[in-house]
């Protein structure tokens, strides 16, 4: 089996010949999955959640809820009369096609410390790119944005707008900044009790700033978990919930959520094209990719705190 150097190496730098000088094409599926490893590496949000690669432009999400007491006392030789289902939510992935562009001067491939290695790095840089971008998409996406990064954003909806545009997720009102003893409680409080059970899996996704002023109120505490929280810089759970900073989470935003409830999709036909510029002394790499931002799959189970 091809070594993760060479893998990339020959996605970047190898391939069918396409018009002029470039080089490159579609990734094999072992590629593809390796390009999406690196994507994922340096991105917490997209190592936390879920992930879907995708065969097509469209994938189809299943999410099945048992609900309770679903047992009843079996008859002998007696159908059943009442009849127990369990919910289902349906959303789906619909990918959109995307490109990343990047100019790598020949001087950078030259005087690269890590010389013969500089197209695994250059590979793997643009991968964390592709995915840093995804994760903040996944967030702020918006189909209606309008001035700044407005090529960017209007990809597609993120899980912000769709939280707060859905009539089924749980809405929180944000004000002032009493997040230990106001607003997270006041946002859990909203959660269904039948998402409450597995609380090692949910999360309180926020930015930095909150998540900051959090501990720092945890830390008031003259105790010696306050202590070592100061410390270490480890962040305190919340009544067993991870708080969880994401580096492009607005700071007047908060989700509560599993974390398995939100999810982006990738399709694997990326492809990735390279072609040396004599004039500029530089290589040009295209890359494209289908995706989709990010769905919420079952959106009551979701809590979102915001100003409104």
């Amino acid at each position: 089996m091809s070594s993760n150097r060479q893998l990339m190496k020959d996605a970047m730098t190898s391939g069918e010949t396409l018009t002029g000088t470039g080089k490159g094409g579609l990734l094999n599926p072992e590629q593809a999955k390796k390009f999406i490893s690196y994507m994922t590496d340096k991105t917490a949000l997209l190592k936390d959640t879920r992930l879907e690669q995708m065969a097509a432009p469209e994938k189809q999400l299943d999410f099945l809820l048992i609900g309770s007491r679903l047992i009843r006392k079996a008859t002998e030789a007696t159908s059943p009369t009442e009849l127990t289902a369990a919910n289902t939510s349906r959303k789906e992935l619909r990918s959109v096609k995307v490109r990343l562009a990047a100019d790598i001067t020949s001087e950078f491939q030259e005087d690269n410390i890590e010389r013969q290695n500089a197209a695994e790095r250059i590979a793997r840089d643009l991968a964390q790119q592709f995915g840093n971008d995804l994760a903040d998409l996944m967030l702020n996406g918006d189909t209606a944005a309008t001035g700044a990064d407005v090529s960017f954003l209007t990809i597609g909806d993120g899980i912000i707008k769709q939280a707060k545009t859905s009539a089924d997720t749980h809405k929180y009102k944000l004000a002032g900044t009493d997040y230990k003893g106001t607003i997270f409680p006041g946002m859990l409080k909203l959660m269904p009790n039948k998402f409450k059970n597995d609380r090692n899996n949910m999360r309180i996704y926020c930015s930095s700033s909150v998540a900051d002023t959090y501990i720092l109120s945890v830390t008031d505490r003259a105790t010696v978990l306050g202590d070592d929280t100061l410390k270490t810089g480890l962040f305190d759970k919340f009544l067993g919930i991870k708080v969880f900073p994401v580096e492009y989470m607005p700071d007047d935003v908060i989700i509560l959520t599993h974390r398995l409830n939100l999810v982006s999709g990738v399709q694997r036909a990326m492809k990735v094209y390279s072609q040396f510029n004599q004039r500029k002394d530089l290589t040009e790499y295209t890359m494209y990719m289908r995706l989709d931002p990010g769905k919420i799959v079952w959106d009551d189970a979701l809590v979102i705190a915001y100003p409104f």
